[in-house]
This record gives structure tokens, C-alpha cells and sequence, in this order.
């Protein structure tokens, strides 16, 4: 709005201070209004002592237009923001009104023309100030939200109201720490009112304004709810009733979106806590411990099905929490959706029974999801009971890779019989005596980890190589550790892949319901369990498939296997590049149904099968 030292200055309204000490120290006041003020004119009016009365408040930033010698009534006027002695006037007539003017802090000015004359050439320019500053303020309100709504719009709106001001900005959380301050210097600025912006945190009081040498600044909290932020501003200037208006109004809307990032930051929180335990209940339940995991997940949303059908999506990483948002939709929050914690393109879907049937929703969605969208792959295990999970994610990992190698970029997992289910109790035997010394395994530091921890660690390696620190949330110099602990304990190389092999096979053994024992005396090895006609016949038809199809695919894999999965030591045997060892390999992943490349892979069933059919006299 436009001030008195503003429309003294417009030659066409004829205005001038009476006392030009005035226009200094009167000069910035804001005139929102102008009034004839007859009403001020009475018989008490011009006694210097007429007293009792009060200012009008109704006056304040009012500018009165009175005729020039007229008796007023200067308490009532007090508040006013100018008196205006409009029509001709002597000096002395002047000079007489001035002392009661200044006694009540009003400043006095004289026009030329008559009062309605006046005051029809005030109003108008007021009005057009008026209509100036709104669609101004308009204007800010509307850059100020654009700026607000960008990703990063607390720091650029704090950025802004600094240069809009030419000073400082800072906002400060309600812990008492900085959160942004523009320009940089401003940190000075902290430091300098610290003890203020303390008082206004803890609400010794809502505001503070402080001198701080030649700047002025302002704290204030600033929200209805709390906990609340606190805003400073600060500049070399006074702070006019324009610009306190637009901190105002910045204020408001850094406070909306400090709100809306902190409630954010919240979300993201209760997800990522939510997340983490749905993690824990899968990791539990590839480790058999069924019961601990229903308890985990009992105070989770969603269930936990028994059975259970393993699907496991391959897409990109940042797509994960669509095709999640998804599945949860189609399947009715029924389903138990994981990010799988070691691969981060994964999304691991626990699915209920009804998965199993032809056309069911989850599959029908998962398969709309995957056409529609290249470089994504879906793979479906068997339907198994919650104790067989990490088989069922087995499952669907080896139909992942066959998933890759097709058209339709979806496959489900072809049974097979399990080596282990033909061992027997025999297999028992031999899998609790070979790990007998990582079995009865006991720390000697309690920091140190005890045998449970270890079996978990091996486990977890020989699926998951050196991912596996994803999965068990360690160190991968702790991980390196544990494996030579073990190697110690159990006088083996595990970088061998025919021991690797063995080491799995006798886990996976112990993994299994406990069978009757057998009475048969002596030692029982694993050469004896393998000799078995039913065993041999599980290694024919393990590869079998790569029989009817290209010779040097056999040759391939024989190859890499004996060479420790090594591709390039594998091609440096063949005489090709680690590309086309890799292709190869691909294509061995199709015919056989199986992963090899990634863990959990078939890799250690190839090689038992190979030993199988060597020691029998067959390739």
C-alpha cells in the first residue's frame, strides 16, 4: 500500500508535511485508507489535556482529511496514520495545530484544495497501490507454490524468500539443527542468535525480532501443529509491512512442505521397517524355522499362505514396488510379496493355493506385466508347504532362467526327482557325520559365531556365492572369514566345486524331515549312497536332454565344471571366448531347465551327476 512520503511526492494531490522532520520520521507509514474526519471535530477538541479518551483503533493506517483551523479531537485521532489540513491556511495557523500533533505522534500535513477535493485525489491512487501489491502478491503466491511443488522445494522456496528480501533465509527443525540456509554465510547468522532461536524452540515465546549489529532479523515458529520448524530472516534493512508480508506468506508454505517431507521421510520409514520384516520372515523360513516366521509375520499386514506357490519377477530395479503394488491387488493382500534382498531386480511372491490352478489371477496379471514390458522375466516354482520354501524358491529360480531363454519371458518349474530324497537314512548318516565337526562347532569368545551361524553362512554361500552377504546383512571381509573358519573346521577347500557339491548335498540332507534310521554297521560313504541303481538313474536322466542336442554343449559343461565354474579358464580349455562359453552355457540353462550361471544354481547337481555316471562306466 502506498505511504505517506508516497503521496507526498505525487505533485497532483498537493500534499506537504507540515514539519519536514516529518517525512523522516513519518515517511514510511502505510495509508490503507482516507476519510473526511468531521466526526473529530467537537466542542472538547484542541485542549492538549482533553484526556480519558483512547485512540481509535478503527484509524489505524487511515489517513483524516480535516478543513484547515477546525478544533480536533487529537486522542481520538491518535492511531490515525496522518491528518491532512486541507484549503488555505496561514503558517501561524499551522504552526499552532502542530505541538498537540506531535504530543499524540501524528503526523501533520496540509493540502490546497478543500477536504472532498482531497480526499477524491487520494483515494483513487490508494485504490490503484491496492490493486498494484495484490496482483503482485498474487503473482508470488503463485511462483511460491510453483516452487514448493518441485522435488526439491523446501530449499529452493528458502533460496528464493532470501533473494526476495536481499538478505538471509534459515530454517531450523525443531530439534534445533539447520536444515538450509541461504546465502551459505548465513551459518554465521546462527550461531550469533542461537539463544533466541532456543527460546522461540523450546516456547518461551512464538517470535523474537533482534538487532544483530547493522541487520535486523526475525525468528519465528512457524506451523499450527507441532513439532515446529523455526524460520529466520534477517536483512540490513527494517523490515517493511511488505516484506513482512511475504515472509508470512512463505512461511506458510515452507512449513506445508516441511510437513509433507517429514511425513514422507516418516513413510518411507514404517516402509522400510515393514520391508525389513517381511525379509526376516522369508530368511526364516529358507532356513525350516516356520514357526518363529508365522510369528514375525502375525504382526505384519497381509498373510502368510500354507502352501505356498514361489514366483520370482525379474524386472528393472525401480519398477520393483509397481509390479509389488500389483500382485498385492490381484491376489487380495493374500499373497506374501518380498524385494528379494540379494538380487535387486527380484521381487520374490509367496502365492496361496489357488496359484496352483490354470488361469488364476496373480499368473494372468504377472503374464500381462511381462509382455507388456521387455527385459522382464517370471518363473514359477510348485506349490510346497511353508517348511519347503527354500526348495520352492528354488524352484522358481530355475524356472527364471528357462523364463529368459523364451518367447513368452514366463515359465514354470519342471519337477524332477531330488537326489537327496534317494539317500535315505543312509544320506542321513553320512551328511551328520561328514559336517560333524561344524555340527557340534562351539565359539570360543562369545562374540565369535557359534555353529548355527556358520551352518547359516554356508548355506547361504553355496547358494548365493558372494551375494550372500546381502542376504545374512554382513561384511563381505566377515563373510571371507567365516568361510576359512569353516574350511578349518572341516579340513576342506571350498573354492573346489566337486566339494562344494558334496557340502550341499549333506545340508540338504540334514534340511529334511527326519527318517527312520537304518541298522546296517559301519562307516557310511558317499561313494556307497551314489552306487545305487536308483541314483544312477537319476544322473541319466539329470542329463539326458543334453544327449539328443549339440554335442559340445556336453563337452561345454564337463568343462566349466572341471575348471571350478571358471569361464575363463573354461575357455582358454576350449579354445573360445568367455562370450561364447557364456552363450553356451545359456543355452545349456534352457535345455536342462535349470540355473547355472546364478545362484541358487544346479551347478552342484551337475557335478554329482557327472561322478555318478564317470564311476559307472558311462559318459
Amino acid at each position: 500500500m502506498p505511504t505517506l512520503s508516497g503521496l507526498v511526492s505525487r505533485p497532483g494531490l498537493g500534499l506537504r508535511f507540515v514539519d519536514p522532520e516529518d517525512a523522516v520520521r513519518h515517511g514510511g507509514r502505510p495509508v490503507a485508507a482516507v476519510a473526511e474526519g468531521m466526526w473529530a471535530v467537537g466542542a472538547g477538541a484542541g485542549r492538549l489535556g482533553a484526556g480519558g479518551r483512547r485512540p481509535i483503533h478503527a484509524l489505524n493506517d487511515v489517513l483524516l482529511v480535516l478543513p484547515a483551523g477546525a478544533g480536533i479531537d487529537w486522542p481520538a485521532v491518535g492511531g490515525a496514520a496522518g491528518v491532512v489540513l486541507a484549503g488555505a491556511a496561514e503558517d501561524d495557523v499551522l504552526s499552532a495545530s502542530l505541538p498537540a500533533a506531535r504530543e499524540h505522534g501524528v503526523p501533520l500535513l496540509t493540502a490546497v484544495d478543500d477536504a472532498p477535493h482531497v480526499c477524491a485525489g487520494i483515494h483513487p491512487v490508494i485504490r490503484r497501490e491496492q490493486r498494484r501489491e495484490l496482483h503482485e502478491r498474487t503473482d508470488q503466491l503463485k511462483t511460491m507454490q510453483r516452487i514448493a511443488l518441485r522435488p526439491d522445494g523446501l530449499s529452493r522456496l528458502l533460496r528464493w524468500l532470501a533473494r526476495q528480501i536481499s538478505g538471509h533465509a534459515m530454517l531450523v527443525d525443531p530439534s534445533g539443527s539447520p536444515l538450509y540456509a541461504y546465502p551459505s554465510s548465513s551459518e554465521e547468522l546462527f550461531s550469533r542468535a542461537e539463544q533466541d532461536i532456543r527460546r522461540v524452540i523450546t516456547k518461551q515465546t512464538r517470535s523474537a525480532s533482534i538487532s544483530l549489529g547493522t541487520q535486523v532479523a526475525h525468528i519465528m515458529s512457524i506451523g499450527s501443529q507441532e513439532p515446529n520448524p523455526v524460520l529466520i530472516v534477517a536483512r540490513d534493512e527494517p523490515f517493511s509491512s511488505r516484506t513482512r508480508s511475504l515472509v508470512s506468506d512463505a512461511a506458510g508454505l515452507l512449513w506445508l512442505r516441511w510437513r509433507m517431507e517429514e511425513l514422507g521421510r516418516h513413510s518411507r520409514q514404517v516402509e522400510l521397517a515393514e520391508s525389513h520384516s517381511r525379509e526376516a520372515v522369508l530368511h526364516l523360513l529358507m532356513l525350516g524355522q516356520v514357526q518363529s516366521a508365522k510369528r514375525v509375520a502375525g504382526a505384519l499386514p497381509g498373510q502368510l499362505p500354507d502352501p505356498a506357490r514361489v514366483y520370482i519377477v525379474e524386472c528393472q530395479a525401480n519398477r520393483r514396488a509397481d509390479y509389488a503394488r500389483r500382485c498385492a491387488e490381484v491376489t487380495g493382500g493374500r499373497a506374501w510379496i518380498v524385494a528379494c534382498p540379494v538380487y535387486i531386480g527380484h521381487l520374490i511372491i509367496l502365492a496361496p493355493a489357488d496359484s496352483q490352478e490354470a488361469g488364476n489371477p496373480l499368473d494372468q496379471a504377472l503374464r500381462s506385466q511381462v509382455a507388456g514390458n521387455p527385459g522382464c522375466y517370471a518363473g514359477a516354482g510348485r506349490l510346497v508347504p511353508l517348511r519347503d520354501i527354500a526348495a520352492g524358491y528354488q524352484q522358481a529360480f530355475h524356472a527364471l532362467a528357462v523364463a529368459k531363454g523364451i518367447d513368452a519371458r514366463c515359465a514354470t518349474y519342471t519337477s524332477r526327482e531330488d537326489i537327496a530324497s534317494l539317500l535315505g537314512a543312509r544320506g542321513h548318516r553320512w551328511a551328520a557325520g561328514s559336517l560333524r565337526r561344524l555340527l557340534d562347532h562351539r565359539p570360543e569368545r562369545p562374540q565369535d559365531p557359534d555353529a548355527e551361524e556358520l551352518k547359516e553362512t554356508l548355506t547361504s554361500w553355496l547358494a548365493f556365492f558372494n551375494a550372500a552377504t546381502r542376504q545374512l546383512k554382513i561384511h563381505r571381509n566377515t563373510l571371507s572369514a567365516r568361510l576359512r573358519h569353516i574350511e578349518r573346521l572341516l579340513g576342506c577347500d571350498l573354492n573346489d566345486l566337486a566339494v562344494q557339491a558334496e557340502t550341499q548335498l549333506a545340508l540338504r540332507l540334514l534340511a529334511q524331515p527326519a527318517r527312520p534310521g537304518d541298522d546296517e554297521p559301519g562307516e557310511v560313504t558317499l561313494d556307497a549312497l551314489l552306487g545305487t541303481p536308483a541314483v544312477f538313474h537319476w544322473a541319466e536322466s539329470y542329463l539326458s536332454p543334453l544327449h539328443d542336442s549339440d554335442p559340445c554343449l556336453l563337452e561345454t559343461l564337463r568343462t566349466w565344471l572341471s575348471s571350478n565354474a571358471r569361464l575363463d579358464a573354461t575357455a582358454s580349455l576350449l579354445g573360445l571366448t568367455v562370450p561364447a562359453v557364456r552363450k553356451r552355457l545359456v543355452r545349456v540353462e534352457g535345455i536342462l531347465s535349470r540355473s547355472l550361471l546364478n545362484g541358487p544354481s544346479a551347478r552342484h547337481d551337475a557335478v554329482l551327476a557327472f561322478r555318478i555316471l564317470d564311476s559307472g562306466g558311462l559318459s
